[in-house]
This record gives structure tokens, C-alpha cells and sequence, in this order.
């Protein structure tokens, strides 16, 4: 079903062209080919996430849909079962044109570095920044669309996204998750993991919810999105059971 949503590649795949023109560099152009790759990385969820999370909005909604929703509900299994199937199923299909731009834009850094490095480091990156993104954005983005019209779900999946991402607490005088444990931007594992700045950790905050990269600070914040993630899940189960 994700594979026939035509709004999912009219999303997904223009901006991962654009992530490959924001993210691509000549060997040339690249002095330290792991932390090209973590830059690439980070430009690729912020843009491609987006597309996903908007476009994945409607996905448990239009299992709620008459005759879907009977046809659905005859299956040998529940709504727990469901969701989380759903949502590794849909991933699975949206994720492949970032990763597509996650791995060409490790080939010029392993040209540059003389060696493959860079292309293990590349699903080493998509794996722990930009799919723990992707997951916690369209748990959220499947609540949403229980709760809420359809095109408020796309239109708040997106605001979310941008206020948890980017949107600077020095700039903007309202609170936000940005440069803290709770963004789902994956600036932690960047800047502990693969060499690139802290400023897309902590944006230069301090604070509890706002400590030095590292690697238990990485991991914390992927403890973080994996707990979010299991309840926007829970939570989206509880409504569509009722709405069933």
C-alpha cells in the first residue's frame, strides 16, 4: 500500500534530489570523508523526514475506512501487531530514496579518503540519524491523522517538524526541542559519532536537556525517540481501537 501512495514519492523523491544537490561534493571538496558523510546525512532527514512524516499522515486513518477497515479488522491479528508492522513496512518503502542519497554521497568521501570507510560509516549514519527521525515522526504523523482533519495532521506533522529540528531558542523567544535530548534532528550521534559540529546538538546550550555530545548523550537521545515513538504508537492504537 505505502508502494502505491503516489503523494509518498511526489514527497519523498523531489526532496531527496534536492538533498543529493545540497549534500553532494567533489572529492575534491571533502577533507574528512566521515564527517561529509554525517553532514550529508543530517541535510538528507531534515528535508527528506518531512516528506515522509507528511505524506505517511493518512496510512492507519484509511485502514479505519469503510470496507478497508472490515477487511483489516478479519485478519489473525491486533491493532498492536498492526501498527508497528505498518510502520516498519512503510519506513522500509519511504527510507529508500534517502538512503540512496545517504550512499552516493559517501562515494566521492571514500574516493576522497582512499578507502571504503566512509561507505560503512554512511549506514552507520542513516541507521542511528536519520531513522530514528523518520520513526518518531510518523508514529507521530499516524496519531495525528486519528485525531485530527487530515490536511490540519500534514500541515501540524510538518510544523512539528521544523519547530523540533530547527527552529533556534536564541532566535525565537518560544520554547522548543531544538539543540536538546528531545530533537529528533540527530545532531547527538552527528557530532559524538561522525565528526560534525556540536552546534546541531546542542546548539550551544546548557542545561540538563541540553549536555555535551558524546556517546552516552547520543544514546540517550535515541532512548529518547524510541520512547516517544512507542508511545505516539500505544497512543494511536488506543484511538483507532475505539474508532473501530
Amino acid at each position: 500500500m505505502a508502494m502505491r501512495q503516489r503523494a509518498l514519492w511526489y514527497a519523498v523523491v523531489p526532496l531527496s534530489l534536492l538533498a543529493l544537490v545540497a549534500a553532494w561534493r567533489l572529492p575534491s571538496e571533502i577533507a574528512d570523508g566521515v564527517r561529509h558523510v554525517g553532514e550529508a546525512t543530517l541535510i538528507t532527514g531534515l528535508l527528506c523526514t518531512l516528506g515522509i512524516g507528511v505524506a505517511l499522515a493518512d496510512r492507519v486513518a484509511r485502514g479505519l475506512s469503510p470496507g478497508m477497515g472490515d477487511l483489516i479488522a478479519a485478519t489473525p491479528c491486533t491493532v498492536w501487531t498492526r501498527l508497528p508492522a505498518m510502520l516498519v513496512a512503510s519506513l522500509g518503502v519511504a527510507l529508500l530514496p534517502p538512503f540512496l542519497v545517504v550512499m552516493a554521497c559517501a562515494v566521492p568521501a571514500a574516493v576522497a579518503d582512499g578507502g571504503v570507510r566512509p561507505l560503512a560509516v554512511a549506514l552507520a549514519a542513516f541507521a542511528t540519524m536519520l531513522v530514528p527521525g523518520a520513526t518518531v515522526l510518523t508514529a507521530l504523523a499516524y496519531l495525528l491523522g486519528l485525531v485530527l482533519p487530515m490536511s490540519l495532521a500534514r500541515i501540524a506533522t510538518a510544523g512539528i517538524w521544523l519547530w523540533s529540528t530547527i527552529t533556534s531558542p536564541q532566535l525565537l523567544p518560544l520554547a522548543t526541542p531544538t539543540g536538546t535530548l528531545l530533537s529528533p534532528v540527530g545532531g547527538y550521534p552527528a557530532a559524538a559519532w561522525f565528526g560534525e559540529r556540536t552546534v546541531w546538538a546542542n546548539r550551544e546550550l546548557t542545561g540538563l536537556l541540553s549536555p555535551a555530545a558524546g556517546t552516552g548523550t547520543a544514546l540517550a537521545n535515541l532512548a529518547v525517540l524510541a520512547a516517544f515513538t512507542v508511545v505516539f504508537l500505544i497512543l494511536a492504537g488506543l484511538v483507532a481501537a475505539r474508532r473501530r
